[in-house]
């Protein structure tokens, strides 16, 4: 039976280095950056954790801006040095703040990276960040045990790069996925962004074999004898995995979701000034109501959703 509340996921703040326009949308530029006081995130954890929680990650906005982030890496360590941590980031400050997240205790890192061409970069993000994103990302690599790229597949935008981004991958001999591009709250219409994961996979030149993994995986991964990494698919879209999900997430001023795509959610630190029982009763109920329908791209009803740089992608 699978742990319902295994893998916690923490949004630490809702602002950003950069400003991808799938992550926050145009209609959010100006909107108010908030996180929450760090002993709310250490009681949410102290709490979940008692409640079967054994695997955290940390994210945005971009969870390197929180300042005490190495702290809480070494709170969740104290308390109980099994719990596995990471952290999904966009890699432009790692190069400065990787070691102390190393010596915290940071198990594993994803980093985010769209495209190999600068030019596109700045497109994509709104920044001339390129050169700091690869520093970040092989000063990585030389500090955490586990390293991950993560990257967004975006229709007439990257999709032509996929190749180019595994090569990459492999000459630095650390794992990629590639993610389907997700109804957000502003974008549920713009399937015309949208390309499944089967259509990348059936163009690249690699004879794919699958690699077995955690039942309730987001990624599919596969190695190639013409690899020496794993190349993954995360499909939420095409190939719903929400059977298996065994996550929650936290977002930055305190409201808990059982889903990415689900519009409900209580706000945990508010609930917690009530008492641990109380608050662990809201929590069940949250999980027990927890729906496992995917989401769809041409869905009507995400409106009300968070966007990705409040809840986390």
């Amino acid at each position: 039976m699978i742990n319902r509340l295994h893998y916690l996921r923490i949004s630490l703040l809702n602002s950003c280095n950069l400003n991808c326009f799938y992550c926050r949308p145009p209609q959010e530029e100006n909107e108010h950056s908030h996180s929450a006081n760090f002993d709310y995130f250490t009681s949410s954890i102290k709490l979940l954790h008692s409640l079967g929680v054994e695997k955290i990650r940390f994210t945005g906005g971009e969870p390197t801006l929180y300042k005490k982030l190495p702290d809480l890496i070494r709170f969740v360590k104290e308390l109980d040095s099994t719990i596995y941590t990471g952290i999904t980031t966009n890699a432009i400050l790692m190069n400065q703040k990787v070691e102390l997240l190393a010596k915290a205790g940071l198990d594993s890192v994803n980093l985010s990276i769209d495209t190999l061409q600068k030019e596109k970069f700045c497109r994509v993000t709104g920044r001339d960040r390129w050169q700091d994103v690869i520093d970040g990302i092989k000063k990585s690599i030389q500090y955490i045990p586990k390293v991950k790229l993560n990257t967004v597949i975006i229709r007439n935008v990257n999709d032509t790069e996929v190749n180019t981004l595994i090569e990459f991958a492999n000459n630095l001999k650390i794992d990629i996925r590639f993610i389907e591009f997700m109804p957000t709250k502003h974008k549920s219409q713009n399937s015309d962004e949208y390309i499944s994961g089967d259509e990348i996979m059936s163009r690249l030149p690699y004879s794919f074999t699958p690699v077995k993994s955690d039942e309730s995986a987001a990624a599919r991964n596969y190695t190639s004898p013409d690899l020496q990494i794993n190349v993954g698919f995360i499909n939420p879209v095409s190939h719903s995995f929400c059977s298996m999900c065994n996550r929650i997430r936290l977002t930055s001023d305190g409201h808990l979701f059982g889903c990415l795509f689900s519009g409900t959610s209580f706000n945990l630190f508010e609930a917690l000034q009530n008492g641990y029982e109380n608050t662990s009763s809201h929590i069940r109920e949250l999980i027990r109501n927890k729906t496992y329908s995917g989401c769809s791209i041409n869905s009507n009803s995400n409106a009300h959703l968070p966007s990705f740089i409040n809840i986390g992608g």
